[in-house]
C-alpha cells in the first residue's frame, strides 16, 4: 500500500524521483548510482578523503560500539575542514542521500538503523584542542574523543567537564546535556559551551551562542542531535585543583542492598559538589559465583582525609572487600571500567540501554531490580555479562543553572540509572533482552517520585521512549523544540538520533 500511495503522490504532486525512492526505502538505488569520487571528491580539501565499501579501511571506519541496529553506510567522507562538512552535506542533499556524523561511534539508539545507504561524515580528523591565551577556554574540534581531550588539557594543568567513558566523542554528550565527574562543581557538559560552529542541515555554517542565533544555541544544548553538525566548540576549562582524586571502592553482597541505598539517600542530601557515588550491579563469578555483587565507589576530587571522612558511614556496612587510593582522571576511567581498552568501550556486542532519571533511590524498587537481574542471569546466561549502572553525581553545578536556559530538561534529577544489556549478537536473545531492560526500568519508575512520567536521558535513550520522556514534560519546552525543528530543519534531514520529527 505504501508503494501505491507514494506513486499516487508522485503523480499528483510531482515529487522528484530521487525523493520518491527515499520515501520507498530504496535509497540504495540512489547511492549506488552516485559517483562519490568524481563528483564530491574535487570539492573537498586536499586532506579529506572518501572511502567506499570496496576500500580495505571501510570496515574499520564504519565499525561501531554497537553493531545492533547500526546505520547502513554507503560511503565515508573523512573531513578535514568545516568546508568539507558543508560540501558533504550539500552533496547528500543534492542527491537525496541520508547523512550522519561520526566521531566516537558510541551512539546506540533505534533511529540510527533507519539511516540506509547513508553518507558517514567522519569527524575524527577534526580533533584539535587549543587552549585560549587567557586559559579559561579551549577550542575543541567536533571529532575529539574524551580520552584525547582529557590528555591535552592535563598537559597544560587544565581540566574540563567531560564524559567518563574514554572512547566516546565529546560532541554527542554535549548535544544531549552531558554528565561527568566535574558536573557538581561546574555544571553539565552543555553548560560549558560558550559558542559553537554549526553546519545546518542545509549546509550553511553559522556560529551559535547567547548572542548569535540564541534560540538555536538553546536547542543545541540538550536536543542538539536534531539541528546540525558541530565542527568546533568554544568550551570552558578550569585549573586542575587536585592532580589525583581520592577513591574508595566497596564490594557488597546483595543482602546489603537496602542498608547501602538507604544510607546513600542520606549521604547525598549533604554531599559536597566534588563527590560522585558510582556503582554497578554486576555478576563477578570470582567474587560470588551464584549472585550479582554491588560494586560501589566514592570518587572524590579532594584530599584523602576529606574523602575518607565522607565515606566513613559506609564502613559500618559489612563488605566483601575494599580498595582505596588516589588516581588521575584517566586512571579513574580504568578503575570504573570506562577506559578505551576496558569493558565500557568493548565493541562487537549487542548493547541495549534503558535509562531513567530519579530524585532518590526507592530501596524496594532497587531490590526488585537486583532480584530480577539475579534470576534472569541464571535463566538466560547469555545476558550474564550485562551490568546495571547507577550514576550518582553531585548536582550543585547542574541545578545552579536556570532550567529554562537550555533544552536539557532533567536538571532536577539527582540520579541517572540505566541497564547495560550486553551479549553476543543473537536474534533469539534480542526480544528477551529488550523485555528485560524495559522491565528493570519499569521497576524503578513504579517506585519513583512520579510513576506516570518517565524521564530518560537522551544520550542513553533506547529509542522506544516518547518525546516528552526524553525532551521534557513541560509543554512549552517541546513546543519550542518542534517550532525550531520546523524552522531549521524543515526537511527533517537530522532524524537519526531520537528525532523530534
Amino acid at each position: 500500500m505504501e508503494v501505491i500511495a507514494a506513486g499516487i503522490a508522485y503523480a499528483v504532486n510531482r515529487i522528484q524521483p530521487q525523493k520518491l525512492l527515499v520515501r520507498l526505502g530504496l535509497a540504495s538505488l540512489i547511492a549506488g548510482d552516485v559517483n562519490f569520487l568524481g563528483e564530491l571528491g574535487p570539492t573537498l580539501s586536499p586532506e579529506a578523503s572518501i572511502i567506499l565499501p570496496n576500500d580495505t579501511s571501510f570496515s574499520s571506519l564504519t565499525d561501531r560500539w554497537r553493531e545492533y541496529h547500526a546505520p547502513d553506510i554507503a560511503a565515508v567522507v573523512q573531513v578535514a575542514t568545516e568546508g568539507d562538512v558543508q560540501e558533504a552535506v550539500g552533496f547528500a542533499n543534492e542527491h537525496d542521500i541520508p547523512f550522519i556524523a561520526r566521531s566516537g561511534g558510541h551512539g546506540a539508539t533505534e533511529a540510527l538503523a533507519s539511516a540506509k545507504n547513508a553518507i558517514q561524515i567522519d569527524f575524527r580528523n577534526l580533533n584539535q584542542v587549543k587552549i585560549s591565551k587567557d586559559g579559561n577556554s579551549a577550542t575543541v574540534g567536533g571529532g575529539v574523543i574524551v580520552k584525547s581531550m582529557v590528555a591535552a588539557l592535563m598537559d597544560s594543568g587544565k581540566q574540563a567537564v567531560t564524559g567518563i567513558c574514554e572512547c566516546v566523542g565529546v560532541s554527542a554528550p554535549i548535544l544531549g546535556g552531558g554528565h561527568g565527574w566535574l558536573q557538581g562543581q561546574y555544571g553539565l557538559l552543555a553548560d560549558q559551551v560558550i559558542s559553537a560552529r554549526l553546519v545546518l542541515p542545509n549546509g550553511e555554517a553559522v556560529t551559535v551562542s547567547d548572542s548569535s542565533y540564541p534560540d538555536l544555541f538553546w536547542a543545541l544544548r540538550g536536543a542538539g542531535h536534531n539541528f546540525g553538525l558541530v565542527t568546533e566548540w568554544e568550551y570552558r576549562i578550569y585549573d586542575i585543583k587536585n592532580p589525583k582524586w581520592s577513591y574508595e571502592i566497596f564490594v557488597f553482597s546483595g543482602d546489603k542492598l537496602e542498608a547501602l541505598y538507604e544510607l546513600t539517600n542520606e549521604m547525598m542530601k549533604t554531599e559536597p559538589p566534588q563527590v560522585t557515588h558510582w556503582a554497578y550491579i554486576i555478576k563477578v563469578p570470582d567474587i560470588d559465583p551464584d549472585h550479582p555483587i554491588i560494586w560501589y565507589a566514592i570518587i572524590y576530587d579532594g584530599p584523602v582525609a576529606e574523602a575518607r571522612e565522607y565515606a566513613k558511614p559506609i564502613h559500618k556496612i559489612e563488605t566483601i572487600m575494599i580498595n582505596a587510593g588516589q588516581a588521575t582522571i584517566p586512571e579513574l576511567a580504568s578503575l570504573t571500567f570506562q577506559s578505551q581498552d576496558g569493558p565500557g568501550c568493548r565493541g562487537g556486542l549487542t548493547s541495549l540501554r534503558y535509562p531513567i532519571g530519579l530524585k532518590s533511590y526507592n530501596t524496594s524498587a532497587v531490590r526488585k531490580v537486583y532480584d530480577d537481574i539475579d534470576a534472569t542471569f541464571r535463566e538466560v546466561p547469555e545476558l550474564a555479562g550485562s551490568f546495571f549502572l547507577l550514576e550518582g553525581y553531585s548536582t550543585q553545578g547542574v541545578q545552579a543553572v536556570d532550567p529554562k536556559s537550555t533544552a536539557f530538561p532533567h536538571r532536577s534529577d539527582n540520579l541517572l540509572v540505566t541497564s547495560y544489556l550486553q551479549y553476543k549478537p543473537n536474534s533469539t536473545i534480542d526480544p528477551i533482552g529488550q523485555e528485560f531492560g524495559q522491565r528493570l526500568r519499569r521497576h524503578l519508575l513504579e517506585g519513583s517520585d512520579d510513576p506516570e512520567h518517565l524521564r530518560a536521558y537522551v544520550n542513553y535513550a533506547n529509542g522506544d521512549e516518547s518525546l516528552p520522556e526524553v525532551y521534557g514534560w513541560e509543554e512549552w519546552r517541546l513546543e519550542k523544540l518542534k517550532k525550531l525543528k520546523a524552522q531549521w530543519d524543515p526537511e527533517n534531514k537530522m532524524r537519526y538520533y531520537v528525532p523530534l520529527a
